[in-house]
């Protein structure tokens, strides 16, 4: 059995999540359909004017044909490893193997706090293509990688409990 994480990004100021977080729910949504995974967790804690990204990504895989059960959420991680450690703390034993999903210029960091964390043959990754802004993201990534390579392990931010909806 296959299980997906679904990294989060960003949201709209309406609450609603943006295109990129779309473009990433999406491609889980794909891999859904075609029984590529059989459950879809989503571990961001971010929210915005009032509304959960989590929730609001679980609404829009509902909208594109996953069931409201195949989808877990946890809305304990403050970023991309705290989400990694709040899904590898939820799952059960023998899950089979992982989908990390995101965009192509987050992947490079996700495998590298996911090697620190698991077998390289328990996860896969799957990119989801159609939306970055360039300048901002991939020149902060690169940042970002830099803080993963020194610190895979103490760059995350897990919190006990999930946070208040702001």
């Amino acid at each position: 059995m296959r299980t997906a994480l679904v990294f989060g990004y960003g949201q709209n100021a309406d609450g609603n999540i943006d295109e990129q977080t779309r473009d990433r729910c999406m491609k889980a949504a794909e891999l859904y359909r075609s029984n590529q995974v059989w459950n879809i967790y989503l571990t961001v804690s971010a929210s915005k004017n009032g509304h959960s990204m989590a929730e609001k990504m679980a609404e829009y895989l509902v909208a594109n044909g996953v069931r409201r059960e195949s989808i877990v959420i946890d809305r304990r991680g403050g970023n991309t490893a705290g989400e990694l450690d709040v899904f590898l703390s939820i799952l059960q034993f023998g899950c089979g193997e992982l989908v990390l999903v995101s965009t192509w210029y987050h992947l490079p960091r996700i495998a590298w706090l996911a090697l620190w964390r698991l077998g390289i043959d328990q996860f896969s990754l799957r990119v989801a293509w159609n939306h970055a802004h360039f300048k901002g993201d991939v020149l902060v990534e690169f940042l970002k990688l830099t803080n993963a390579i020194l610190r895979p392990r103490k760059s995350s931010k897990k919190f006990n409990n999930a946070p208040a909806i702001t």
